[in-house]
C-alpha cells in the first residue's frame, strides 16, 4: 500500500458511544497509509465504542479534548455515533477544536451523524453536506446546503452517510480526499 500520509498527524475526535466500526475502519486505513493517528476525547484514559447494539471495545485516549489544539494536527476525522455526538456537544472545547480545523482549511471528515457537530459548532452555514437522509431538513434550517448523493466533498470537508454496506468505500474515499488535500498543499 502507498504510504501517502506518512507522518501526517490525524486527530480522531470521539467520546463514549462512538461508532466503533466507523472508527476502526478509518483508523486502520489511515495507519496503513502511514498516518500518525491520535484519539482526542473528553474521556479520561479510555473511550468506549458502540458496536451496533451494545458497548464495544475501549481505546486509549491520546489527548484530552480540553487541552488538545487543532494546530497540532493536519487532519480531523469524526466517526458517527449519536451517544458520542451528544457528549461532545456538552463541552465548549468541541467547538474550539473543530472550528480550528475549519478556520484553517484543514481536511476534515464527518462520518454519518457526526454531521451534527457541524451544526452544533456553527460551522454549517453556506457549506454543502451529505449525510443520513433524516438530517436534510435540520441542515437546511441551520443554514447549510443539502446534497442527496450520500457523500459530498465541499472544499476541505467531506461528509456523508455511512452504512455497513458502504463503510469500506466511504473510508476509501476519505483516503482519496486526504491524499488529494496533501497533494494540493504540497503543490502550493
Amino acid at each position: 500500500m502507498k504510504k501517502n500520509l506518512l507522518g501526517v498527524k490525524v486527530a480522531l475526535l470521539m467520546a463514549n458511544g462512538f461508532s466503533e466500526q466507523d472508527m476502526t475502519t478509518a483508523q486502520k486505513a489511515l495507519i496503513e497509509a502511514g498516518a500518525n493517528v491520535r484519539i482526542i476525547s473528553p474521556e479520561n484514559g479510555l473511550v468506549n465504542g458502540w458496536d451496533g447494539s451494545g458497548w464495544g471495545h475501549h481505546f486509549a485516549v491520546d489527548a484530552q479534548l480540553s487541552t488538545a489544539l487543532g494546530a497540532d494536527y493536519m487532519m480531523l476525522v469524526v466517526p458517527g455515533g449519536q451517544r458520542s455526538i451528544d457528549k461532545l456537544n456538552l463541552t465548549g472545547h468541541t467547538k474550539r477544536f473543530v472550528s480550528s480545523f475549519m478556520t484553517a482549511g484543514k481536511p476534515v471528515v464527518f462520518m454519518d451523524d457526526a454531521l451534527h457537530l457541524l451544526i452544533l459548532t456553527d460551522n454549517i452555514k453556506g457549506r454543502t453536506v451529505a449525510g443520513p437522509a433524516q438530517m436534510g431538513d435540520v441542515v437546511m434550517q441551520a443554514g447549510g446546503l443539502w446534497d442527496d448523493s450520500g457523500l459530498y466533498v465541499d472544499g476541505n470537508m467531506m461528509t456523508g452517510a455511512v452504512t455497513d454496506e458502504n463503510r469500506r468505500d466511504f473510508v476509501s474515499r476519505i483516503m482519496d480526499h486526504f491524499a488529494s488535500q496533501m497533494e494540493a498543499e504540497q503543490a502550493a
